[in-house]
């Protein structure tokens, strides 16, 4: 069977239609399929699994727990299942996933929960792929954190951008893309680039003297949270979230 999914938007969230049966093989692109949806900020990704959609064993529906867990500091982006069929409400009422992940009988249910945020605010900056993308970058965060009355975030924004993009043109030889984006008092600061290949995690602790990391290290000291996702279409996205 055919494992794909259907995509569509229903006021401010994505919908997303899982098809075919989940097992080890299609594990991984269904993950990713889902960060890519929760990455471009929908209000909610509401996954509906219906009579098309089966999997190989419960403990496969972890995926969704995974995708949670990933996007769950991700300011306004919420997770959340739909159990169309019998067997789907059995599941999630059974643990697993449904522990974590919010599930709901229907879509209405599921749309009438989220919470509709306040607009975001959301800058963007296309970067020339030279070292002097990140002079650009600093002063496109300056600019934007004093526009947006964030002065006590200046600092940690600009050491963010400038680390995420001096990454992003060292490593992928592409030009940037730099979000800044406001969300319920958090401030998003987003890189993205054409390189598939994640960033490297900071050195374990008592190994800072080690070569590569360093940088990473110093974004994850100033930032409530980061991670990265595949981008639709190609390469990643690379972010950072700051304050409460």
């Amino acid at each position: 069977m055919t494992f794909t999914y259907d995509v569509d938007h229903v006021d401010g969230a994505t919908v997303v239609r899982p098809e075919g049966r989940l097992d080890l093989s299609t594990y991984v692109p269904l993950r990713d399929g889902l960060l890519k949806c929760a990455v471009t900020g929908p209000s909610a990704v509401v996954v509906l699994l219906g009579d098309g959609f089966e999997f190989a064993t419960p403990a496969l529906m972890s995926v969704f727990s995974t995708v949670w867990t990933r996007v769950a500091e991700w300011p306004g982006v919420r997770i959340m299942l739909v159990g169309e069929s019998d067997p789907h409400r059995a599941a999630l009422a059974g643990g697993g996933a449904g522990r974590f992940v919010p599930h709901y009988p229907t879509l209405a249910d599921a749309l009438g929960a989220v919470e509709q945020p306040a607009q975001p605010q959301r800058d963007e900056a296309l970067l020339p792929d030279t070292p002097v993308g990140a002079l650009i970058a600093r002063q496109f965060v300056r600019e934007t954190c004093e526009r947006w009355d964030l002065g006590d975030r200046i600092e940690d924004a600009v050491l963010v951008a400038t680390e995420l993009v001096e990454n992003a043109l060292e490593h992928t030889r592409s030009a940037p893309s730099l979000r800044l984006e406001l969300r319920g008092g958090r401030l998003v600061v987003a890189v993205r680039d054409g390189g598939a290949t994640p960033p490297k995690p900071p050195p374990p602790a008592g190994r800072g003297l080690l070569p590569g990391g360093r940088g990473m290290r110093m974004v994850e000291s100033v930032s409530r949270v980061w991670g990265h996702s595949p981008w639709p279409g190609g390469g990643k996205v690379v972010w950072a979230v700051l304050g409460r």
